[in-house]
């Protein structure tokens, strides 16, 4: 399956709320449309602090490595995408058969325009790219909010991205998927295909010197993401307090990583991920 990933900067003319509200009604409205689409979901970063809203500050500092200045600057969500594959994801952006017409279905332009709020929504152009996906602990979401949380983290300079990701996927997340209370658990690599030529617009933002040093200074502090779900913060931080795992989890963190660092986001899911092979009929 092919997975990316869509950061975005809110337009500054939004409160983080209006911002919230624009993305996950009208924007996501259209974006749960796109052709062939098999998966998408809006992580909103959340608008208070992980450690004051937690009594976590005590956790968070010994857990933290290396967190950038002014990381929260750069953006205030990210979405992803599932398709079949890259083809699918490409073509994704044409106009959808789906709209009830008077002589039944319609083609709607504005499926392929998103809804064309780009610019009303964001601040200069998303960071999109291609992420390669290993699921850990396949998330499994009640009908209520859970805590979901995106661990960021950074290679050292020697170790070869594919050392990382094994490393990664292999004894860090399966020491992390013992945790208590743990719904899901995701492990995100970034890779350097390019999915912006194609997708978006040849005259936008991202395509300009600015905006590819804008995007560049964004990437250079992370390699991959780490995403968890729990019931409650509570297990998150009760489970890195604990003496019979964090030791070795702090082991390996010293080991595998230059920067480590967390944050809280809120999830709205406008389709479900599904992995499954493809069938011959409409679906999801």
């Amino acid at each position: 399956m092919f997975k990316a990933f869509g950061f975005v900067k809110r337009n500054l003319s939004l409160t983080h709320d209006e911002y919230r509200a624009a993305h996950a009604g009208y924007h996501n409205s259209f974006g749960r449309r796109l052709n062939n689409i098999r998966g998408y979901i809006l992580n909103v970063r959340s608008n208070h602090e992980l450690s004051s809203a937690y009594n976590g500050s005590s956790v968070l500092e010994k857990i933290t490595i290396a967190e950038p200045n002014n990381f929260d600057d750069a953006w205030d969500g990210y979405g992803q995408l599932n398709f079949d594959s890259y083809d699918d994801y490409i073509s994704a952006r044409s106009p959808s058969l789906d709209r009830a017409g008077k002589h039944g279905l319609e083609y709607d332009p504005m499926v392929a325009k998103v809804g064309n709020d780009l610019e009303y929504l964001y601040s200069g152009s998303p960071f999109q790219f291609c992420v390669d996906e290993a699921v850990q602990v396949p998330v499994i979401r009640p009908e209520k909010k859970l805590f979901k949380l995106a661990q960021f983290v950074k290679a050292p300079a020697n170790l070869s991205p594919i050392l990382f990701r094994s490393y990664i996927a292999g004894k860090y997340c399966s020491a992390l998927s013992v945790m208590p209370g743990l719904r899901g658990l995701v492990l995100n690599m970034r890779t350097p295909l390019d999915v912006m030529s194609g997708f978006f617009k040849p005259e936008s933002e991202a395509f300009t010197d600015e905006g590819i040093v804008r995007r560049e200074l964004f990437y250079s502090t992370w390699d991959g993401i780490i995403e968890y779900w729990f019931d409650d913060a509570s297990d998150f931080f009760s489970g890195r307090a604990d003496q019979s795992l964090n030791p070795y989890l702090a082991k390996l963190e010293s080991e595998l990583f230059t920067a480590s660092f967390f944050r809280e986001v809120d999830e709205t899911v406008a389709v479900v991920p599904n992995r499954n092979p493809p069938v011959d009929f409409y679906f999801r």
